[in-house]
């Protein structure tokens, strides 16, 4: 029985072989190449690839390394339009829903999978944010939540 709830254990959602929680900055640029840029943002390392060095399926994507070295948090803005329908067929009903207090754009909250989805004005997808779930959140750092609202905020800019 243990070993059937162990996936569920994982505590993060992995995004092109990418598994925050456990990946390094080393893999993620092993895997990708060189980021666009790397800057420091809220006390982590933000590797960025956008632009002629866009992952597949993205304008942008972003990992946000801590301290230790190790993946934080994944933001990705897609290519493609998604709507509301896809979400909900790949993730299910969202458990939680707020919005960006500016723009008062809806953000769907998947706690349990650590995925925050952030819709555009349009109703489509912006950004996904791939992070720790909640066996992991309750070890998140406060920074796990500034990342969080500078991409609904990043996403609300588009």
């Amino acid at each position: 029985m243990l070993l059937a709830l162990a996936p569920s254990l994982a505590s993060a959602r992995a995004w092109k072989g990418v598994n925050p929680g456990t990946s390094t900055l080393q893999e993620v640029v092993e895997r990708f190449g060189e980021p666009t840029t790397k800057t420091k943002r809220s006390g982590r390392t933000v590797l960025a690839y956008y632009g002629d060095q866009a992952l597949e399926g993205t304008r942008q994507a972003q990992f946000h390394v801590d301290d230790k070295g190790t993946v934080a948090e994944i933001t990705i803005f897609l290519t493609a339009q998604l709507d509301q329908g896809s979400i909900e067929g790949t993730y299910g009903k969202p458990p939680q829903r707020t919005f960006v207090e500016d723009t008062f754009q809806k953000v769907w909250v998947y706690p349990q999978q650590g995925v925050t989805v952030y819709f555009g004005k349009e109703g489509n997808v912006e950004a996904l944010t791939f992070g720790p779930g909640a066996k992991a959140a309750a070890k998140a750092s406060p920074a796990a939540d500034a990342g969080a609202t500078q991409a609904a905020e990043a996403a609300a800019s588009r």
